[in-house]
């Protein structure tokens, strides 16, 4: 697959070595210059109806260079590359462009057609997967997970959105940011798209500061969806998303039979919290 995904690259226009950017989980992402190439999930599905949103409003998400195509059964997408933020130096994160580029995705229309975003479903796919039985963090994730009510999307939500928004989500191409990984977007309540910093923040991980900045930036650029009180609507996707990521650095530390580090710890903490609320 790397020499498939290496020779669409070149296609592109990709010049140099290939570099293999992420592999997991069934997603292979490979970078040749100014190229990036994706074969995403055997279950990600209507891509080429997102990727088609990307093309329209290319001033908040980095449109691709080509059609999906396929490859070994596995859809394949190519992509200019952008510079992503950079992981040592957090304190330089746009957290008031990607509330920007949030709120005005939220605002365009939804396409017709549209399949519904991904992130509450992809909550319970990623709890359904095997967690090992012998870990001290897997009982309170799974404990945590029981905690939660049903959560589907609420009637009437009909809003563009990401669908699975985190800082990785961000690149910076030609000058400007643009948000990237659309394999989730569709129509739904613009809520999840929050939920992920609302997640950090209350984890301890997130600075309140940062946190603050985030969230007035999303409202002073007419974000939709939340009220008075953010956290009536936030209080539920927001520990959703919060044990996914738990699950997900659990996983994750075991492949690479290490510890966990601070920030996933603080997560298993905030699982041990959500499944104590529990009478």
């Amino acid at each position: 697959m790397r020499d498939l995904l290496t020779e669409a690259a070149r296609d592109a226009g990709g010049v140099g070595d290939p570099v293999i950017l992420y592999e997991r989980h069934g997603v292979l992402v490979v970078r040749v210059g100014k190229v990036v190439v994706k074969s995403h999930q055997a279950s990600s599905t209507r891509l080429a109806s997102r990727f088609a949103v990307a093309s329209s409003h290319p001033d908040l998400l980095l449109a691709p260079l080509a059609q999906v195509r396929k490859a070994r059964g596995r859809a394949v997408s190519v992509w200019p590359a952008g510079e992503p933020v950079d992981p040592l130096h957090p304190e330089e994160a746009p957290w008031e462009e990607a509330a920007r580029l949030l709120a005005e995705l939220h605002s365009r229309p939804v396409p017709p057609g549209l399949p519904e975003q991904g992130a509450p479903a992809k909550v319970h796919e990623v709890l359904s997967r095997p967690l090992p039985e012998d870990h001290p963090a897997t009982a309170p994730i799974r404990r945590a997970y029981a905690s939660l009510p049903p959560f589907p999307e609420p009637g009437g939500a009909n809003r563009l959105v990401h669908g699975d928004f985190h800082l990785g989500q961000l690149v910076r191409h030609e000058g400007s940011w643009r948000l990237i990984d659309l394999d989730d977007l569709g129509r739904g309540d613009p809520v999840w798209d929050l939920a992920r910093p609302a997640a950090l923040f209350a984890a301890g991980i997130l600075p309140a500061e940062v946190w603050s900045r985030f969230l007035g930036a999303y409202r002073e650029h007419g974000g939709v969806g939340l009220g008075e009180d953010p956290w009536d609507r936030l209080d539920i996707p927001a520990k959703a998303l919060a044990i996914q990521t738990a699950a997900r650095c659990v996983s994750q530390a075991v492949d690479e039979n290490r510890p966990l580090d601070p920030y996933e710890s603080a997560l298993i903490d905030t699982c041990d919290r959500i499944g104590s609320l529990v009478v």
